[in-house]
């Protein structure tokens, strides 16, 4: 005969059982009770079933997801256990990035920097925390501002084209990836940490080793980096930290000195280290009226109450990402930009023949000038197209909402943005996979179908930085070489299972000439 603690036990796991039971109908319910057309869940992995078992890339699982969506403007997906809203039209991803901003302000990320330090970043935050830290770093990337710091990315650029083929095999095929890597991880430790790196002559350099630790290609980091924007309350609730504590370690100890440097000898130095630390010590980051962005006051980024103080460790998480995104993303829109030249010599011959018209006619290379380089940034721009960074955004409904067509979303719901999907679309880029710079003459793409830098508000703030930086050094190495295609063509759609930016599974190779004079 059953005692009362049996039964009691019994009750109970006959109970937690009817939950389970009943959350899982729900999940799996949640598109059809709102009417949303939607992909099934493979249970637990998710729509994507080689997503969930780490058998492709999410990114480019997704996009296979997004098709089967057609030609639906609204679907849903689910990845793992979790619904996500994937919105598919333009005009639709335009208002969750800008036009309806204020219903999708965050990326739906938690942060705890109790136990990751390094999270408490304008990526990853939230709400007011987001747009009080937002409002007060925004003037750090004012065109003054990156005219302030020119000198400092122009000196890297003539050092990496003066040093450009020391170990390159001219004679074979070379992958750039990791000669254009050591180069951008010089420009942003110079340029944010105030620290001459030398990563161009030693690959083994501290910064590059951490920079290649980061963003390593595997299956883990990769499912990690979605699960943290898909189902980020149970990795909180796991306490699972997503940046090993070296790295950690390494970040915390060269801001720490940086700052205590500056302050204890009053060095000065035109970067963000200096800007920063002006805005710890004043509040904020004086703007010159000539170079200031009056489009910020109008996306609701300032006049917020401080909800943060300025302290050392978030200045560090800060100078973290700067330096994270700074570097990968950059190399690799510069690997994509000379790997499709290489593929398309009239679109290279014409922007070598405008950068030497434009260097000529202003004595040489200077920030004014590069605003002349139009061709030259419409090949950069399609080449991010082909090949963002970042393939996709997400955000999480702050509030309810309802599409123009009548599909409604509860405060709370995962909304993703598909990027690389949009790209692809032919519908908003008729043959998507042919290199075309003229795709961004005049009116360019339609709005909401173009967005490698993300879109609205929340667009990625080094986006001007990373332009800069890539028009600059392009146009010095194609007066000085010829790029020729390699012998191997790579696949679009053949992603790296683990990489956390987008990187194609074989290399892209090219061929380099030195050019005469």
């Amino acid at each position: 005969m059953a005692t009362s603690a049996q039964l009691a036990i019994g009750s109970l796991v006959a109970a937690l059982f009817i939950y389970i039971i009943h959350r899982v109908r729900k999940l799996a319910n949640f598109f059809s009770d709102r009417n949303i057309p939607y992909i099934p869940n493979v249970w637990p992995f998710g729509s994507s079933l080689n997503v969930g078992l780490l058998r492709e890339n999410p990114f480019i699982g997704w996009d296979k997801l997004y098709r089967q969506l057609a030609p639906h403007k609204v679907g849903g997906i689910y990845s793992y256990m979790n619904p996500v809203v994937m919105v598919r039209d333009p005009e639709y991803v335009h208002r969750v990035y800008a036009t309806d901003f204020s219903s999708f302000v965050d990326r739906g990320f938690i942060v705890d920097e109790t136990k990751d330090p390094l999270d408490g970043h304008l990526f990853f935050l939230s709400g007011e925390k987001w747009r009080y830290l937002r409002a007060k770093l925004s003037p750090i990337f004012t065109s003054g501002k990156l005219k302030w710091m020119f000198e400092q990315m122009k000196s890297c650029s003539d050092k990496f084209v003066d040093t450009f083929e020391e170990g390159l095999d001219l004679s074979e095929d070379v992958n750039l990836r990791e000669t254009f890597a050591r180069f951008t991880t010089d420009v942003i430790t110079s340029c944010a940490f105030g620290i001459e790196n030398n990563a161009i002559d030693d690959p083994n350099n501290e910064f590059r080793k951490i920079g290649k630790q980061f963003f390593h290609a595997s299956k883990l980091n990769s499912q990690l980096l979605v699960a943290r924007m898909s189902i980020p309350k149970i990795l909180a609730w796991l306490k699972i930290k997503t940046i090993d504590q070296n790295i950690t370690d390494f970040f915390v100890d060269v801001v720490k000195q940086t700052f205590h440097h500056r302050i204890s000898t009053n060095y000065v130095r035109n970067d963000f280290v200096q800007l920063l630390l002006e805005l710890r010590e004043k509040g904020e980051v004086k703007t010159e009226e000539l170079f200031s962005d009056k489009s910020k006051q109008s996306n609701g980024e300032a006049g917020n109450e401080e909800v943060l103080e300025l302290n050392d460790a978030l200045l560090t998480a800060q100078l973290f990402v700067f330096f994270i995104a700074g570097f990968e993303t950059t190399a690799s829109g510069m690997l994509a930009t000379c790997y499709f030249l290489a593929r398309n010599p009239e679109c290279q011959q014409k922007a070598r023949d405008e950068a030497r018209k434009v260097f000529e006619k202003n004595g040489g290379c200077d920030y004014d000038s590069l605003k002349d380089l139009s061709y030259l940034q419409n090949c950069i721009n399609e080449s991010l197209r082909l090949l963002p960074s970042v393939s996709m955004n997400f955000r999480v409904a702050t509030k309810d909402y309802q599409f123009p067509n009548g599909i409604r979303i509860e405060k709370g719901t995962n909304v993703v943005l598909p990027t690389i999907s949009l790209h692809y679309d032919p519908n908003y880029f008729p043959e998507p996979f042919k290199f075309k710079p003229e795709r961004f003459e005049g009116q360019g793409p339609i709005k909401g179908s173009y967005a490698p830098f993300g879109d609205g508000p929340r667009i990625c703030i080094g986006k001007r930085f990373a332009e800069v930086e890539m028009k600059l050094t392009m146009a010095k190495l194609l007066l000085n070489y010829n790029f020729l295609p390699g012998k191997e063509d790579c696949d679009l759609h053949d992603h790296e299972i683990g990489a956390l930016t987008a990187q194609t599974k074989k290399p892209m190779y090219v061929r380099i000439q030195k050019l005469k004079n």
